[in-house]
Order: structure tokens, then sequence, then C-alpha cells
């Protein structure tokens, strides 16, 4: 992994950086917005408590007085707090707009792609009964002889309600690889229920089976150790609710379960440290090291 880092590393000093500086420019400009407001607002607050405490012990105002100051300071606190979350959101927004597509180009070449891919979800076999694909975002690239897609999915419900309801909302990554195994392997979290047929079977790996069910339609060696030790760290980089993987053929499908797949960054940390985009950076290294230890 510490590898391929390197090369998003030196990807951002030499064609991201230059980029980026009015962003970083931006990004201050909100902070001071932010943190003023935010300010004014807990003042605000913090008037209305010295008030509350004031009329409390000495009955200076009329008591009716007393829970429309208590409401005030409450409401003044909160709205505080609620005006830098709400500036986060937006700032991390902002970010998988402007910032996600510069990092795009190091190792995979991922672009952005249209066609969705309803094919590689049904025959994984890893849903059940679904009504349509959502795709707010995808990118499609080549990397060790294998194409990559990885998109921001949901899955819909088949049921008639003014909101919809979804089967699943978070990250899919789609692998196709140049060899086939000729099998159907199914990997589920245990928190997820199963909706295949397959006979399930053990890998002789503890670690493996604190956490997941495996199942195929014939006999298979092919979860090792390394190829745990890549697995098992998909779900605390993509911070997934849960985790399920496909392999049949030479298509592998992964489906991370997410509240929001693509978010990355804080308002409080510089754009200009190319340190501080781990966290994206490793959603896609981790990809790769995955597609590595199948290739071999």
């Amino acid at each position: 992994m510490d590898d391929k880092k390197q090369l998003y590393y030196q990807y951002f000093e030499d064609k991201i950086l230059p980029v980026i500086k009015p962003l970083e420019l931006e990004r201050v400009k909100t902070v001071r917005k932010v943190v003023l407001t935010s300010f004014l607002f807990f003042l605000t607050g913090v008037i209305f408590a010295g008030l509350f405490i004031i009329n409390a012990m000495y009955n200076i105002f009329n008591p009716l007085i007393l829970p429309i100051l208590l409401f005030l300071m409450y409401a003044f606190i909160i709205k505080s707090i609620i005006n830098v979350m709400l500036a986060g959101r937006l700032y991390q927004n902002q970010l998988v707009e402007k910032v996600l597509p510069l990092f795009l180009e190091p190792v995979a070449r991922f672009t952005k792609w249209p066609e969705k891919d309803c094919d590689s979800i049904l025959n994984s076999k890893l849903f059940g009964n679904f009504d349509e694909i959502e795709e707010k975002f995808c990118i499609f690239g080549f990397y060790n002889n294998t194409a990559i897609r990885i998109s921001d999915t949901r899955l819909t419900l088949p049921v008639r309600s003014s909101d919809k309801s979804y089967l699943f909302k978070g990250t899919m990554i789609r692998l196709e690889l140049p060899k086939s195994i000729d099998n159907h392997v199914i990997l589920q979290s245990k928190n997820l229920k199963k909706t295949n047929n397959f006979n399930q079977f053990n890998p002789h790996i503890n670690d493996l089976n604190n956490y997941l069910y495996c199942f195929s339609n014939k006999n298979t060696n092919i979860i090792t150790e390394d190829f745990w030790k890549i697995i098992k760290n998909f779900g605390e980089i993509y911070t997934a609710k849960s985790f399920s993987m496909s392999y049949k053929d030479n298509v592998v499908l992964i489906a991370l379960k997410q509240k929001k797949p693509f978010q990355f960054g804080f308002l409080f940390k510089t754009l200009l440290k190319a340190k501080n985009y781990d966290e994206l950076i490793e959603r896609f290294v981790i990809v790769f090291d995955l597609v590595d230890i199948l290739n071999i």
C-alpha cells in the first residue's frame, strides 16, 4: 500500500497542488465566516443564559420570561453548533465535486462513467428483489489488466410509498479480472440476510469467521490468509456498516453499505497537505491491493 500511496503523494505535489491553491483560499474564508457566526450565536446564547440566571436568583423580571430566556439560550447555543455542522457538510460536498476528480488520474486513470451495471448486480446474488438502480457518481479505470468500476449506488425497494426505501445505499466496486475461477463464491457480513442458495463453508481462518459468512456453489480454496488481510481492511477504510462480496467467474462485485459513500476531508484541515487526503487515497489503494492479490 505504501508504494501506491507514495505515487499519489508525488502526483499531488506535481499536478494537484498548483490547481488547488485557490480552493484553499476559499476554505480559509469559509472557516473565518463559520467561526465568526458560530461565535456570535454562542455569545448570544451565553448572554441569554446570564439573564436567565440573574432573573432566577433575584426575580428582576416577570417569572413568565424565564422559559423564554431558557429557550433562547438553548436555541442560540445549539445554532452555533449546527452552523459548524452544516458548513462542514456543504464543504464535503464541494470536495467531492471539485477535489475528488483531481485524484482520478494516478495509477488507474479513472474517468467518469455514465453506464449502469445491472447485470453484475443481478448475477452476484448479493441482493433480493429491487426496483431500480440509481447511481449518483461512477468512475471507471484499468489497473494490472483489470477493469475497475467504483460507484455511489442505491437500490430502491419495489414498494409503493411517497418516500423511496433503499435496499442498499453505498459504494459498489466491480473488478473484471483477466482470469476466471469457474465458481461463485460469496462473502457476507454476519449482520446481513442470506440471499443465495449456496452451501456455507469454513475457510478455517478464525478472524474471518468472526465477521463473515462464506458461501460457494462448489468446493473452493480461494480464501487465503493474504486474501483476508486485504478484505478485512475494506470495512474500516470505507467506514461501512456491512460488507458483501461476490466472486463469479472473472467478475468480483463488492458492496459496502454507507450513508455518504464518497465524502472525505474536514473543513478545518488544509487542502495543501497530501497527508490530509489519506482517507480518500486509501479507498483507491485498497482496491488496487485486492486486484494484485487476485491476479497472483
